[in-house]
């Protein structure tokens, strides 16, 4: 495919309706970035052959190296989908173009931060999950990320070619293992959801006694209180719904088990594929006799046996995975060109020559099963279909941003979760109300996440244009612009130079806007570049874009001095954000009930909005509501993230993000030469600004402490310090983890102590082996101390975990006489 233009996704940014926002979450190494360069590839910004293998999202070099994602970046991409006009037309077919805004999102536990942002920024989610290292700790976390955030999860089960080639299995016993797996990530999402029901009733039973207290007086006893029976069937995956895909990531293939039904369907004699997709999950079987009728494990015992019912083929096995385990028998497995013959004349695929005579098997299979089943297609309809647009994923979402409720909106019952606005500043954020020159609507954005990025990187400080503009420009166009910049440079030199524009480029540009040649009698052959340094030569240009110490310029964009320039990765809920505005950024404490509120606000004006897509930064004059965007000017207001507002006092300041991880790897830096403290200074500020979850702490004593997440962040900041920031040798102190005590509940037994430990809430039952002297009949001061239990020696203690799995026994000994 084509590279589509900028313009063309500048275009597509207005309709809400259209626009997706995913990102995709899992744990390290489950194929998050392979999946993303297949759908890079449908948009023509690598190759087909080289996804998988480029990483092309990893744009640091040490990502490249490790081979995982450390930063999440993200990319607008366009998808053009084919619907049936009608039901009876089924030649017809009507087109509707896309906007998929995708981040993809590192997996490793030290960059938790990285998926916070991403999933705030997002209304759906692409779960992958290896079925071979099936739920993983990461996989727990990034669910409940998307839970915590109310984003809405497609679940993609990846590395199905593994229980193929590795683990052998036969297609019914791989039917098993994802029929576990898939109940094994629905009992994670049960989880969440039981908690969130049981914190709502404890609330909710609260509020009934406070209310039963009033009306009834203190002592009156309350009648009995029933949980309130919500649905939660919405909240599971169910490949019979929709909502899971099968493949391989590496070898560029998916589906979900809509699309066989559509096949089978008219074989099957059914009327339509609609009715055949909820039975092709479970124990629903072909009729040996009549192929044409479909029958439950019931009806088929019944008809057949209980013997044969249990040996019978499930529909899923035999339409669905059996003809995939045939293509890698025949490709990889016990290779047989006949045999490749036949599958893809079956397949009715197209495969080149040269993927034919490949001496590596997989480029074969790879050719066949893309041909067959395209991995891009299949996640891209799934995006379209499953996972909702802006304007229908924000009334849900963001009611627990406004008002700060910690439940999430699907473990609310239908009723409760769309709530009605209550100013104009909630019915332009539930409707995501872009709002037009005439009739403006306040505006809302919160930006995720900042990061610093080289100057060059960005448009309007590079001499030359990307190489996208280069693929998606004429040469005309390419002229057209490289005259525009030469008279933007002479409009911003005039004054300082006298140098004609002859002697520049060779061509003469009249107000008119013709070229004639002067030099060169074929102008075509000029290209931007060399104009460009022309331009920049003969005017000595600085680094900066500017001749010489042009102030003016200097002082208009702050921005044009530094190496490196911070850019605002965000969202935007309602309004449209135009480059020159003036808005206001709020900090996650601003309150404007408290007195210090202005210290955490300050008003900016928008340097620059852009088009993430990923390595490369796309100019745009202005941003509607409900895309993902770039922008440039928040340094110094907002730290890590914060909310944009066009009126504070209107507007809300968004709920802070919720993290799963926090820093704990403290290390103590002085730069190897005392002379260079000033820049580990300033690279700290950077650093500290630049990664969320990155604490930088100024001890009394002068010394600098760099706080991370873990090993790998810290040797990830480190590098960022020495390259980029920082720009100087470091000295580096050993690692420490701080250990910290906390206070445990009363007990609700004697000799029984119920608290917590680490993060997660792990609950302990201390049981203490010691008896009260009081019980004993013993009273006075006697009676304050404690004897050990009968048989157990002085000073021993047993803690033992809520699920009985772990017990820990402490003896605490005297010290020895001096």
């Amino acid at each position: 495919m084509p590279v589509v233009p900028p313009a063309k996704l500048a275009q597509l940014q207005k309709n809400v309706q259209n626009i997706r926002n995913v990102c995709v979450l899992a744990h390290v190494d489950h194929g998050k970035t392979t999946l993303s360069d297949a759908l890079l590839a449908t948009n023509g910004i690598i190759s087909n052959k080289m996804a998988g293998k480029i990483r092309y999202l990893d744009s640091r070099e040490d990502e490249q190296e490790r081979g995982i994602t450390m930063e999440s970046s993200g990319i607008s991409l366009y998808y053009n989908l084919l619907r049936k006009a009608a039901e009876g037309d089924a030649e017809k077919l009507v087109s509707e173009e896309y906007l998929i805004n995708l981040i993809d999102s590192p997996g490793h536990v030290d960059f938790a931060s990285e998926v916070a942002s991403a999933a705030r920024l997002s209304d759906g989610a692409l779960v992958l999950v290896d079925v071979v290292e099936g739920v993983c700790t990461q996989t727990v976390s990034v669910l409940r990320q998307a839970w915590v955030e109310n984003v809405h999860p497609v679940l993609f089960l990846n590395k199905i070619d593994r229980l193929i080639v590795e683990w052998q299995m036969t297609p019914a016993e791989a039917y098993v293992h994802m029929q576990q797996l898939i109940e094994q990530v629905n009992a994670v999402l049960a989880g969440f959801w039981e908690g969130d029901r049981l914190a709502e009733d404890s609330r909710k039973l609260e509020e009934a006694k406070e209310k039963w207290r009033e009306m009834h007086g203190d002592d009156a006893p309350m009648t009995d209180w029933y949980l309130e029976e919500k649905d939660d069937s919405h909240i599971y995956f169910s490949p019979e719904h929709g909502n899971v895909l099968f493949g391989s990531a590496i070898d560029g293939w998916a589906f979900r088990v809509n699309h066989f039904a559509q096949i089978f369907a008219t074989k099957l004699g059914i009327p339509s594929p609609a009715k055949l997709q909820p039975l092709m999950w479970g124990d629903f079987f072909i009729d040996p006799k009549n192929r044409r009728r479909v029958l439950t494990h019931k009806q088929f015992s019944k008809l057949y046996g209980p013997g044969k019912a249990a040996a019978a083929t499930p529909l899923f096995v035999q339409l669905c995975l059996t003809p995939i385990w045939q293509v890698y028998e025949s490709a990889v497995l016990e290779p047989d060109q006949e045999k490749i013959d036949k599958v893809i004349g079956a397949l009715d695929v197209k495969v080149l020559p040269r993927d034919r005579r490949s001496k590596d098997r997989r480029v074969l299979l790879t050719a066949i099963m893309q041909g067959w089943l395209p991995l891009a297609q299949a996640c891209m309809v799934a995006i379209v279909e499953q996972l909702p647009s802006p304007e229908n994923a924000q009334p849900l979402r963001l009611p627990p941003l406004l008002h700060g409720e910690a439940k999430s909106a699907r473990s609310s019952s239908n009723s409760e979760q769309k709530m009605k606005p209550t100013n104009p500043v909630e019915r332009a954020l539930y409707e995501c109300a872009a709002g037009s020159a005439d009739e403006p609507v306040p505006l809302v954005a919160y930006i995720g996440k900042i990061v610093s990025v080289p100057r060059a990187t960005l448009p309007e400080f590079s001499v030359g244009k990307s190489q996208r503009d280069r693929m998606t420009m004429s040469a005309e166009e390419m002229r057209a612009r490289g005259r525009d910049a030469i008279r933007r440079e002479l409009a911003l030199n005039r004054g300082s130079t006298g140098t004609p524009l002859s002697e520049l480029s060779g061509v003469m540009t009249p107000a008119s806007g013709s070229e004639t040649p002067m030099t060169d009698s074929h102008p075509e052959a000029v290209s931007i570049d060399s104009l460009a340094d022309a331009v920049k030569d003969k005017l000595e240009l600085t680094d900066d874009g500017a001749a010489g110490d042009d102030a003016g310029v200097e002082n208009a964009d702050p921005d044009a001095k530094e190496e490196e320039v911070l850019v605002g990765f965000g969202r935007i809920y309602s309004g449209t954000l135009r480059v020159g505005d003036t808005v206001w950024a709020m900090q996650p404490k601003y309150d404007a009930k408290k007195a210090n509120a202005q210290n955490h606000i300050k008003q900016i004006t928008v340097r620059a909005l852009y088009m993430m897509m990923g390595r490369e930064f796309v100019s745009l004059p202005e941003v509607p509501a409900g895309n993902v965007f770039g922008i440039r000017g928040l340094a110094g207001a907002i730290l890590k993230s914060g909310t944009l507002a066009s009126d504070p006092k209107l507007c809300p300041n968004l709920a802070a993000m919720h993290t799963e991880t926090h820093p704990i790897v403290r290390v103590a830096l002085e730069p190897v030469n005392p002379q260079d403290m000033g820049k580990l200074a300033r690279g700290l500020e950077l650093l500290n600004l630049a990664d969320p979850c990155v604490q930088v702490i100024l001890q009394a004593t002068g010394e600098r402490v760099l706080v991370t997440a873990g090993e790998l962040h810290l040797e990830r900041c480190l590098k960022d310090l020495r390259e980029r920031f920082a720009q100087c040798e470091i000295h580096v102190s050993e690692p420490i983890v701080p250990f910290k005590e906390g206070i445990v509940r009363q007990p609700a037994q004697p000799g029984v102590v119920l608290g917590e430990m680490g993060a997660s809430g792990q609950s302990l039952a201390i049981i203490s082996n010691v008896t009260n002297a009081a019980e004993d009949g013993e009273d006075g001061e006697d009676a304050m101390r404690s004897k050990p239990a009968e048989g157990v020696p002085r000073g021993q203690v047993s803690l033992t975990t809520s699920n009985g799995l772990i017990a820990i026994t402490l003896q605490v000994e005297p010290l020895p006489p001096k």
